[in-house]
């Protein structure tokens, strides 16, 4: 009974050692993030500015459709779904890139006891790089429309590191459940298709009736969004946004110390 009472710490011991020794190995993932960018894009003369170009093209294009479908200013419009593109994109990327935290890397699992925890770190540093080659597009939209003095720096800045902690969490819970059920990244990917359009990225919140509003403050994804887009925009966070967000991170810290805890050690046997 002794021995079977110290089981349960042991795994938890490993788990946190796993963790500890993916931020020791920061040099790894970071190169393996860069490394796949660069991959994507090899031979290719623009290389990674075709992340920024295709961003751009369509933020141009559906902005201006935008501003008149909705009835907004173009002024008022484009700024907003501009920032709520570039953020949104970041987001439900690396949501999508997480079926695949471990799959992917099976060629370095099933050779070397890779701390697990650093392939969600690669995944969520990969879509952090994407994010950075598109934040510039923001800059400029938000310089061309006067919005660039409202940003709030240091406000984004804490919402957008909030926000990669729980996408780390994600990719290592949601890796670890699609090596394990391979038709979850299938769902996954109609999910993220439903999500752009119940997530206030095209239209604005306040387009919405009171009871509407509900879709938004139920909605995870809406909470992250207007963490790190309302600091930009110059506004204020929802109060629902960070009740809904706190109650994520809650339940994604549950989810890591469960399923990642059970699942990790089995991982290389889904492979």
């Amino acid at each position: 009974m002794q021995a079977s009472g110290l089981k349960p710490l042991s795994q938890l011991q490993l788990l946190l050692s796993d963790v500890q020794g993916a931020l020791k190995l920061w040099r790894f993932w970071l190169h393996l993030g860069l490394e796949d960018i660069l991959k994507q894009y090899r031979r290719s003369f623009l290389g990674p500015v075709w992340i920024s170009i295709n961003t751009a093209i369509f933020i141009g294009a559906f902005g201006l459709i935008g501003s008149q479908v909705f009835k907004i200013d173009v002024q008022t419009y484009l700024p907003f779904f501009c920032v709520s593109h570039v953020l949104f994109l970041f987001i439900s990327q690396s949501i999508s890139d997480s079926c695949h935290t471990f799959t992917s890397a099976g060629a370095f699992l099933k050779q070397t006891p890779y701390p697990k925890s650093a392939f969600g770190l690669r995944v969520i540093w990969r879509n952090l790089l994407m994010l950075g080659h598109n934040i510039p597009i923001a800059i400029v939209v938000l310089l061309v429309f006067g919005g660039l003095g409202k940003v709030q720096v240091l406000p984004f800045l804490l919402g957008l590191v909030f926000t990669v902690i729980c996408a780390v969490l994600v990719a290592c819970v949601l890796g670890s459940l699609c090596a394990r059920f391979r038709d979850i990244p299938m769902i996954v990917t109609s999910f993220m298709q439903v999500a752009m359009f119940l997530t206030p990225v095209m239209w604005q919140p306040s387009q919405l009736s009171e009871r509407a509003k509900l879709i938004v403050h139920i909605n995870p994804l809406a909470a992250f969004l207007d963490l790190i887009r309302a600091p930009v925009l110059g506004q204020a966070v929802d109060p629902h946004s960070y009740l809904m967000a706190g109650l994520t991170f809650i339940a994604l810290v549950a989810a890591f110390f469960t399923i990642f805890l059970k699942s990790r050690r089995r991982l290389v046997y889904w492979l």
